[in-house]
C-alpha cells in the first residue's frame, strides 16, 4: 500500500501542466522579504541556543553574552 502511495505521489509531482501565471514586482518583493525573514529567524534562534548551550557547558553568567550591558 505504501509503495502505491509513493508511486502515485511521484507520478503526480512529475506530471506537468501549463500555468498561465504572472508574478508582479510586489509578489517578488513579498517572496524576497519572506526568505530574508526566515534566514534572520533561523540565525537568531541558532544564536540564542548557542549561547544557552555555551553558558551551560562553560558555566558563565548571562552577563557574558554580547549585547547585554549591566
Amino acid at each position: 500500500m505504501r509503495t502505491l502511495v509513493n508511486l502515485s505521489l511521484v507520478t503526480l509531482l512529475m506530471s506537468s501542466t501549463e500555468a498561465y501565471a504572472y508574478v508582479d514586482p510586489g509578489s517578488g518583493s513579498v517572496i524576497v522579504t519572506t526568505v530574508l525573514g526566515l534566514i534572520a529567524a533561523v540565525g537568531y534562534t541558532f544564536r540564542k541556543y548557542f549561547y544557552k548551550l555555551r553558558r551551560m557547558i562553560l558555566g558563565k553568567s548571562s552577563n557574558d553574552e554580547p549585547g547585554k550591558h549591566t
